[in-house]
Order: C-alpha cells, then sequence, then structure tokens
C-alpha cells in the first residue's frame, strides 16, 4: 500500500458529491411541480392523481438521498462536520453559513413532510402555509451546493445549476401568468423574483464560489486550507519533493531534542480543501518523546487514479501552541515513507523520517519517527 494509494477521495466523498447534486435535482423538480400547481398541469391523458403520486414521490426520494448526503457528510471524517450541525443551523466551525444553510433547507423538508402527514389534523389552511414556506428550502439548498461543494466550478455542475435555476424560472412564470390579470401584485412580484434569482446568481458567482481563494472566504478552518507561503514541488507515485521553509514561535525553544527514534501512532484524515484542492492530515502521536506530537499536511490535486500529487505541505513537530516546537515541509514522499526539515524560532534544524503503515479504511496510521539535527 503506498500513501498515494490511500489520500485519494475516500467513498464516503463520492457519494456526499454524487448524493448532494441528485437530492437538489429532485428537490428542484419536486418544488417546480408544486409551483407550478400540477393541478393545473392534468390532462385527459395523464389523471392528476398520477401528477399527485409524481409530486409526492419524488419529494420522499429527494428526502432519501438528502438523508444519505447528510449521513456520508459526517462519516466522511476529514471536515468536522456533525449530525447536530447537519440539524441546527450555523453551529458548525466547517464554512458554518453556507453548511448552515443546508441545515436550514432540511429542516424546511422535515416540516414539509410532517405536516403533509398531519394534513387532514391540520386543516388546509394551515397545511398550505407550511407548504409555501417550505418551498423556500430549494434556493437555502442552491446556496448551501455553491458555498460547500467542492464541484461548484466543475463545467458540469455548473450546466446542472443553470438547468435547475432555468425549470423554477418557467414553473413560477407559469404560476404567475396562469389566470392573468387577477391578483395582479402577486404575479408581478412573483415575476420579479424569478428575474432577480439567476441576476443574482450571475453577480455573486464570479466574486464567491468562482472566485480564488473561496474556500478560505467561506470559513474553511486554517488546518484544512492550502498553506499561503509555502513552495514545494509536485509528487507522483514515486515520490515528491519540495523546498525548505520554516517558521516558528517568537520564543526560544528550551531544548533541543536531538536525534531520537519513536514508536508513532495516531489518524489520518482526507478530504477535498475547495478550489479544486484535495488534503491529507496525519496526525502521530510520538512515545516517549518531550516533543510528543507530530502533525503532517499534504494538500494538492486529487488524480483520477485515486491519489495525490502534492503541491504544498507542513509539518509540526510539537504543539504548535508550545514555545518549543519545529515547523517545516516535506522534503520527500516515497510509498508510506515521509522526509521532512523543521527548524524551530532559534534555527536549529531536523530531518524527519517517518515510516509508516496506514489503514485507508480505519483511517488509523502507526509507524516509526526518527529525527537527526
Amino acid at each position: 500500500m503506498t500513501v498515494l494509494a490511500t489520500v485519494g477521495p475516500s467513498a464516503y466523498w463520492y457519494l456526499t458529491r454524487g448524493t448532494g447534486t441528485i437530492a437538489l435535482i429532485l428537490l428542484t423538480l419536486s418544488v417546480a411541480l408544486g409551483v407550478a400547481n400540477i393541478r393545473r398541469l392534468r390532462s385527459e391523458n395523464v389523471p392528476r392523481f398520477v401528477l399527485d403520486a409524481v409530486h409526492r414521490n419524488v419529494s420522499l426520494l429527494a428526502m432519501a438521498f438528502l438523508l444519505i448526503h447528510i449521513l456520508t457528510s459526517v462519516l466522511d471524517s476529514f471536515a468536522p462536520i456533525s449530525l447536530v450541525n447537519a440539524v441546527i443551523p450555523f453551529t458548525g466551525t466547517y464554512r458554518p453559513l453556507w453548511l448552515g444553510f443546508g441545515a436550514v433547507a432540511f429542516d424546511l423538508m422535515i416540516a414539509l413532510i410532517v405536516t403533509s402527514l398531519l394534513r387532514r389534523r391540520l386543516g388546509y389552511r394551515a397545511w398550505r402555509l407550511t407548504h409555501w414556506a417550505a418551498y423556500a428550502s430549494w434556493p437555502v439548498a442552491l446556496l448551501h451546493g455553491l458555498g460547500t461543494g467542492s464541484d461548484t466550478k466543475a463545467g458540469w455542475m455548473l450546466v446542472i445549476v443553470v438547468g435547475c435555476v432555468i425549470l423554477m424560472v418557467v414553473a413560477v412564470v407559469a404560476r404567475a401568468t396562469a389566470g392573468w390579470p387577477a391578483h395582479r401584485g402577486a404575479r408581478v412580484s412573483a415575476l420579479a423574483g424569478s428575474a432577480l434569482v439567476p441576476l443574482g446568481l450571475l453577480v455573486w458567482l464570479p466574486s464567491g464560489p468562482l472566485a480564488a481563494g473561496w474556500a478560505a472566504k467561506a470559513g474553511t478552518p486554517a488546518s484544512l486550507l492550502p498553506a499561503s507561503s509555502t513552495s514545494a514541488a509536485a509528487s507522483s507515485t514515486s515520490g515528491s519533493s519540495g523546498s525548505n521553509a520554516s517558521s516558528g514561535s517568537s520564543t526560544p525553544p528550551t531544548s533541543s531534542p536531538g536525534s531520537f527514534t519513536a514508536q508513532a501512532s495516531g489518524t489520518v484524515q482526507q478530504g477535498p480543501l475547495g478550489d479544486g484542492q484535495y488534503g491529507v492530515t496525519i496526525n502521530l502521536s510520538l512515545a516517549g518523546q518531550k516533543l510528543d506530537t507530530l502533525v503532517i499536511h499534504l494538500r494538492g490535486q486529487a488524480l483520477a487514479s485515486g491519489g495525490l500529487e502534492m503541491t504544498s505541505s507542513d509539518v509540526t513537530l510539537g504543539a504548535s501552541t508550545g514555545s518549543d516546537h519545529y515547523q517545516g515541509h516535506v522534503t520527500a514522499l516515497e510509498g508510506t515513507n515521509i522526509a521532512a526539515r523543521v527548524t524551530d524560532s532559534a534555527g536549529h534544524a531536523l530531518n524527519l523520517t517517518a515510516q509508516l503503515e496506514i489503514d485507508s479504511s480505519t483511517g488509523s496510521a502507526s509507524g516509526e519517527v526518527s529525527a537527526t539535527p
């Protein structure tokens, strides 16, 4: 097993992307049918109960894919997303605003389903008001997908977004113009709103999710972002090398660890960072050492073969909040062997070598770490 074979996107990541996209398409279809008022679309060839069944089943299918989307997002441990974040809006640390929009959309869909099941007890008026409020789940879900999705810049994703927006605009126009000119004020407002949505996206997207640096602006934790001041060479399946850099605390270290060899164990986390980047974080504990933590961040482009072409990295030996930690970068990568050079604030340098065994199914890492001055 090689490091590059284990750092590719996980199955959870692919499921999260796929189910999220399918859920958006199904939600668009469901809301469009509801907005256009499926009762007006009935014909002699298509009975009303058939259209009602299509609307209901598409809605339930959208909810099923949404539940899978949420579950796989939580199980894919690279991004810190919990079930609480998926239900209670704006409580997460990973892109909180945009992830919060997803929680709002989910809550609205839950309200839609519950009130539909209790329609006879609630009465038609209460059900109808809740139903219209729940239609807000579509624009909120769209913002969530654009703000958090790793495929927002992909051509195929933009085609899907454009298709969903066009379908919704057509549905609103069909509903607003049917029965004209009765309730003209409400109809004009609906038509204006249907025009503002695509115009708003055209203005926002180029400076938002389609712009460089969106991952940081969206609220991605700093530990998951590509380093802005690092330079490293690309890595391939045979290995990688990069230029050395270092930074450290303004307080000099209390002591230098010198040469050592220690047993290491820890975890491996991986996932998309945004802006087309993919990241791997290896957190290790070093047995019997004063500087007993080693954190390795690898960032780069995900390869179709399931690997990672590294474009930047950073390595921290010891707690980054302490006064005697070392920082640097990966200098070579071959299989599960990682070489790095780190320095402290006083300029003392160490060459690190990590020989690891990585279990991609459990996200665990173990092995041996050596250091020489």
